[in-house]
């Protein structure tokens, strides 16, 4: 075989290459029919919420063939009226399932999960939206050197969001003055109180935790200034706030790191720390409240002495 013709069998054979190469990455623009069998749908983790109450709504991708390329936000679905007061994309740990609609199996796939909160009640409709979904579908192609061969292309489907109602709850009517934080959900409050020497006329620090099920917002607070004045005086207060998904929920965390003054060697306490908040499990206004702690405070000899040591 000589140089001329090993050069143009390795040509073919580049070609040829080139050839099965573009087949597998092509994507064609292919609208959705109902052969097809691909669609979106909403799930929500409550249909009927109150105002101010987090609730998850997540898009699901049902599709017959498994093998998706991908999937990307085209057009963001909106609100028939009125706004989200909050709004988050949150990281969803389910993983993709089966289930059969209609007769069908389908393979399911989470899309995107979202925490969301209304501030005002009444009924609302989610509209509009797409996404582009690709698809790899199997085809078959005639090669002018092999004759039949087998690949696959990635069919592009533009895929519009359905419409889906749901209905904010108005929240109940404080009685008297109340307490009412702004909270919802369902919350518990612990003070614990570093390791080490608390030395009295000297500043120590405790902490506050608030931690449950729901959302704290970022101007909530607990009723805390009152748990100081028996035998502390505080000084100064920095927060740190963290939410997460749990899968289930939505759990939110705020820290409340408190600087304080130990005036009283005998009687030195940090009070009770109060939370209200509305629970829509019970559908009541609850008060979350903290055990008060004891602190044990030294003399300022002591801290000295280790000191010398």
């Amino acid at each position: 075989m000589n140089l001329n013709c090993c050069l143009k069998t390795v040509a073919i054979v580049l070609l040829m290459i080139f050839i099965v190469g573009d087949a597998s990455r092509a994507q064609v623009l292919t609208p959705v029919s109902k052969k097809d069998k691909i669609f979106i749908d909403y799930e929500f983790s409550k249909k009927k919420f109150y105002e101010q109450e987090g609730t998850f709504i997540t898009l699901w991708l049902y599709s017959v063939n498994p093998d998706i390329a991908f999937a990307n936000e085209a057009e963001p679905p909106s609100l028939n009226k009125g706004k989200f007061a909050y709004a988050s994309k949150v990281q969803d740990m389910r993983q993709p399932k089966k289930e059969r609609v209609k007769g069908v199996d389908y393979y399911a796939y989470p899309l995107s999960t979202y925490l969301v909160t209304m501030k005002e009640p009444g009924k609302f409709r989610l509209q509009n939206g797409s996404y582009e979904v690709g698809i790899n579908v199997p085809v078959v192609y005639q090669d002018q050197m092999w004759g039949e061969q087998r690949g696959f292309e990635t069919r592009s489907f533009r895929i519009s969001l359905p419409s889906s109602e749901f209905r904010v709850k108005e929240l109940p009517v404080v009685e008297g003055t109340g307490n009412f934080s702004g909270a919802v959900g369902n919350f518990e409050i612990v003070t614990s109180i570093p390791e080490g020497n608390i030395i009295l006329n000297e500043p120590s620090t405790v902490i506050i935790t608030v931690r449950g099920n729901g959302l704290i917002g970022n101007d909530i607070l607990p009723e805390y200034r009152e748990a100081f004045g028996n035998g502390t005086k505080l000084r100064s207060v920095s927060e740190n706030s963290r939410m997460f998904f749990d899968g289930k929920d939505v759990v939110s965390e705020l820290e409340l790191e408190c600087e304080f003054i130990p005036t009283d060697k005998e009687h030195c306490e940090i009070g009770i720390v109060s939370l209200g908040y509305f629970n829509p499990e019970t559908e009541k206004y609850e008060t979350a409240r903290s055990e008060p702690v004891r602190v044990s405070v030294k003399s300022l000899s002591v801290e000295r002495s280790v000191h010398d040591i």
